[in-house]
């Protein structure tokens, strides 16, 4: 049984963002237990660089504009100062592995944990392959399980790499294409146009519950159909279920949840990646000034602001395309942004409820208040 200074449980965004900036000046010894067999290129990471972080230059492509489409009206908007930015999982998995390899007093450890008891001198931590560790702290980056109600929802998403003559390198990502009527709470096209003959595009749904992913499929398949390229090749594959509710931050005992796991997801859009920017960069200065980790900072005010949206949307399902492109046609595109990913200034704020309708948003923010009130 060896010791360690802390114990990362999964290798993910979070995990990778904290181990990469502690790499050089971290006194300390680090565990790092994944059951994956690392890098693979599983998904995407994509979001609005406010700011530089390690991993910016990696970054597969930067788009400085974005369309959200409701039938034959679109809505395109842009930012030079915040590009939309995608990075690809293998891309920074090798980095942060790289990191590892290069402290002999860190190690990354094949396996799942099966069993964490804590003891008086720090957390014993069992493996499925035999192996028990002990580690003084542990950060957790494995999803909880959740049961979500209304209004927060799942966002389920089914993602194809295609590789067709006739995808242009458009600099307009199309951040959600409404293409018809839906039952779910939302449902859209996702595209990244990546370069000339190949965009990444997902299916995505808001849904109370996560739908079947031949579904799914089945709804790429007709869009693609539709579009000329069912003949595509399929260069990768990537789903998941992401959810779109505030998850509240877990650090007790000297174990915390990281990454979404943590709480670092914006429940109305799904972004995460680069909050967990932001929360390794305070969890990195901590570690080395020897202060006590703090789990993900959450805005009491932005976590209602979401549930008001999102119950709006669940009131009448089909204004969704018309609340989205209304709110990104009548809100400047920098002050969105900022919205979007966490960090809003105050007239932001005031900006952002200015472009939605009055009366619809006044009805669900009682009706959200008054169930919140219930609980």
């Amino acid at each position: 049984m060896s010791g360690w200074d802390i114990a990362l449980i999964g290798f993910g965004a979070a995990a990778m963002s904290l181990a990469t900036r502690l790499g050089r000046t971290y006194p300390g010894t680090i565990l790092i237990i994944e059951p994956r067999s690392l890098p693979t290129d599983d998904r995407t990471w994509c979001g609005w660089r406010t700011k530089d972080h390690p991993f910016s230059d990696l970054a597969t492509r930067q788009w400085p504009r974005w369309r959200v489409s409701t039938g034959p009206t679109s809505v395109v908007r842009g930012s030079e100062r915040y590009p939309y930015e995608m990075l690809r999982a293998g891309d920074v998995q090798k980095r942060a592995l790289e990191t590892v390899q290069a402290r002999s007093d860190w190690q990354l450890v094949p396996g799942r944990l099966i069993e964490a008891t804590r003891q008086a001198h720090g957390w014993a931590l069992a493996l499925d392959n035999g192996q028990t560790f002990m580690a003084d702290q542990v950060l957790d980056s494995r999803p909880a399980p959740l049961k979500l109600t209304r209004p927060w929802v799942w966002q389920s998403f089914v993602g194809w790499e295609l590789s067709h003559p006739s995808l242009d390198g458009d600099e307009t990502v199309g951040l959600m294409d409404f293409t018809g009527q839906s039952d779910a709470v939302a449902e859209f096209v996702y595209e990244l146009p990546i370069q000339t003959g190949q965009h990444l595009l997902e299916w995505t749904r808001f849904t109370p519950s996560p739908p079947p992913a031949k579904e799914m499929e089945a709804c790429l398949e007709t869009h693609l159909k539709a579009r000329g390229l069912e003949n595509a090749r399929i260069v990768r594959r990537e789903s998941g279920h992401l959810p779109m509710a505030p998850i509240a931050p877990y650090n007790h005992d000297h174990w915390m949840r990281i990454g979404t796991a943590g709480g670092s997801m914006r429940p109305a859009t799904g972004y995460a990646f680069h909050a967990i920017q932001r929360w390794a960069d305070d969890a990195a200065r901590c570690l080395l000034e020897g202060h006590p980790l703090q789990p993900p900072r959450r805005r009491g005010l932005l976590d209602w602001l979401d549930g008001v949206f999102l119950e709006s949307l669940w009131q009448t399902p089909g204004q969704a395309p018309d609340r989205f492109a209304a709110l990104f046609r009548q809100t400047p595109p920098e002050a969105l942004i900022r919205f979007l990913t966490g960090i809003p200034e105050h007239r932001d704020l005031i900006r952002v409820m200015r472009a939605l309708p009055p009366g619809p948003l006044l009805a669900a923010a009682i009706r959200h208040s008054l169930r919140r009130d219930h609980r």
